[in-house]
């Protein structure tokens, strides 16, 4: 594995098994393994899951969400089966309503979990690996690294971000102009 890849599964392993960790690894997992800003988390609601068939047409399924983004820009994001499974999970404990939910003094399930608390979530879990100044926002460009670094296309990239121009996914990704090897290369104007 690659340091970013397995610093993602160490913040995954701090989440414990009870309710708390439930909790922590499925915001965890919507930030990491969704791409999703803290704003769109703390929104998210069980019915933005959706089975969709896979293009390919061998019956099987893709669970995707349906976010509502920035600047009420709506997207669909895939998400692993693993996420998948965990996020119906927490549903069975949690209930219906939002996703990310508020956990109480007592530790009862509350309404949708604030966006500071997305931040402080992150923080804990981030200070359990000695990151102790991780952001929901780093989370947001490990997503995006991860992707472009397994050769996902960053026009796709740019798209599950909600991003508007791929400049801004470039930025995102500290992408610098390739002027060794470009398209205009490949084109016989000879």
């Amino acid at each position: 594995l690659k340091p970013v890849q397995r610093q993602v599964r160490e913040i995954m392993a701090t989440c414990g098994d009870g309710l708390v960790g439930q909790r922590d690894w499925v915001v965890l997992g919507l930030l990491l393994g969704a791409g999703l800003r803290r704003e769109e988390l703390v929104n998210l609601t069980f019915d933005a899951l959706k089975e969709v068939p896979r293009r390919d047409g061998d019956g099987k399924i893709r669970i995707v969400l349906e976010v509502q983004g920035k600047g009420a820009k709506d997207r669909v994001v895939p998400i692993s089966d693993a996420l998948g499974q965990r996020i119906r999970v927490w549903r069975k404990v949690s209930g219906d309503g939002f996703i990310a939910r508020s956990l109480g003094r007592k530790v009862e399930i509350g309404d949708s979990l604030s966006t500071i608390g997305v931040f402080n979530v992150v923080r804990k879990h981030g200070a359990m690996i000695g990151k102790r100044k991780l952001a929901p926002h780093d989370c947001w460009r490990t997503y995006a690294q991860l992707g472009y670094d397994a050769g996902v296309p960053i026009t796709q990239i740019s798209k599950l971000l909600g991003h508007a121009d791929v400049a801004t996914t470039q930025r995102y990704l500290d992408l610098d102009l390739d002027l060794e090897s470009t398209v205009s290369d490949f084109i016989p104007l000879e």
